[in-house]
């Protein structure tokens, strides 16, 4: 059977929309969750559409063939792929916590590979029974349990997106020589520079040798509760013990948060929009390139090494963070999923009540 010509075209040029949209903007800044989106979804159309555009001229294989991996994809990513991110988790968790400080952020991959293990039985726990009714106590199930998995799903698509879209900033490159670089503090032990952050300060270094020790370095932190001095001060005699040039480096002694690091780290440049560079872990890249977005500097980040065991509870701290500054627009997709749960339950299910 032949599909309309105006579907096919419909979908090949919204595919084909999203895609350009999603690449121009990795191209031109690659600061924004929604990147990857556009173009994950402007492939997939666009292949539907030509897929879709070939069974019209009666070649139905490629179509087919899509359909078969997309299939395959998907039940490995449920055999394979979630047992092992269940497992990794798990290991990775535990390694941390024997390794660091036992601390609830270093907690937070246990907690998420415990979640995960639990997951699929709370759910079937929660899923209503087989027989559809239109009593009281099984709408209120159905609809509950689909809110549930709705706002599993986007919470799971959210972090996938928010992955894609790191690995994908993390590949881009210095464009331009930066005025100055903001290294982010993160805390000393002792009044002593701890590894963690040494390996931002050598990151920082090395992006101001790459050109001729010519852009500025701001090392930026205020003095925490426990601290014996400003975390900037203590960064940038680290810098100069290790050979940075004290005259091209100026500590920011006033910052608490990583917004007031880049706030008031700005204010020491010759121009707010001056290019600059902000140097901070690998895990930390990208939730900090959304910050300098938000601040509107014209900004790139770059991230030190982190071991491996310490990168997933980093990183969905990294989730949270972002999460919660966005906290308006969660709450308001979490809103629009449960009216579209309790729609769905109210006006769909009686109509699949066999007589109704």
């Amino acid at each position: 059977m032949a599909i309309a010509p105006a579907i096919v075209i419909g979908l090949c040029i919204f595919g084909a929309v999203l895609l350009s949209v999603g690449t121009i903007g990795l191209i031109r800044d690659g600061r924004r969750i929604a990147t990857p989106i556009y173009i994950v979804f402007g492939l997939g159309l666009l292949a539907l559409g030509i897929g879709m555009w070939l069974v019209n001229l009666g070649h139905s294989l490629p179509i087919t063939i899509l359909l078969i991996v997309t299939s395959i994809l998907f039940l490995l990513g449920n055999i394979i792929g979630y047992p092992a991110l269940t497992i990794f988790l798990l290991y990775s968790g535990l390694t941390i916590l024997r390794k660091e400080s036992r601390s609830l952020g270093n907690a937070l991959a246990l907690l998420a590979g415990i979640g995960l293990f639990f997951l699929p039985s709370t759910v079937r726990l929660l899923a209503p029974s087989d027989i559809v009714s239109t009593d009281f106590s099984y709408m209120l199930r159905y609809g509950a349990h689909l809110t549930v998995m709705l706002v599993l799903m986007y919470f799971g698509f959210a972090f996938a997106a928010f992955i894609a879209a790191s690995l994908l900033y993390r590949r881009r490159r210095i464009r331009t020589e930066p005025e100055a670089i903001i290294i982010l503090g993160s805390g000393l032990i002792n009044g002593k520079v701890p590894p963690l952050l040494a390996a931002r300060l050598e990151c920082g270094f090395a992006v101001q040798t790459k050109f001729g020790g010519r852009p500025m370095i701001i090392t930026s932190g205020g003095q925490g509760e426990d601290e014996p001095r400003p975390e900037g001060e203590a960064m940038r005699d680290y810098l100069i013990e290790n050979g940075a040039d004290a005259s091209r480096v100026v500590a920011e002694t006033e910052s608490r948060t990583t917004e007031e690091n880049l706030r008031f780290s700005s204010k020491i440049l010759s121009d707010p929009s001056a290019p600059i560079v902000v140097a901070t872990n690998n895990y930390h890249v990208f939730r900090a390139a959304l910050l300098t977005r938000t601040l509107e500097l014209r900004a790139h980040v770059v991230g030190a090494p982190t071991a491996w065991y310490y990168f997933p509870s980093a990183f969905i701290r990294e989730f949270v963070g972002v999460i919660r500054d966005r906290f308006r627009f969660t709450v308001l997709s979490i809103c629009v999923l449960i009216i579209m749960a309790v729609s769905f339950t109210i006006i769909i299910v009686p109509a699949m009540v066999p007589g109704v």
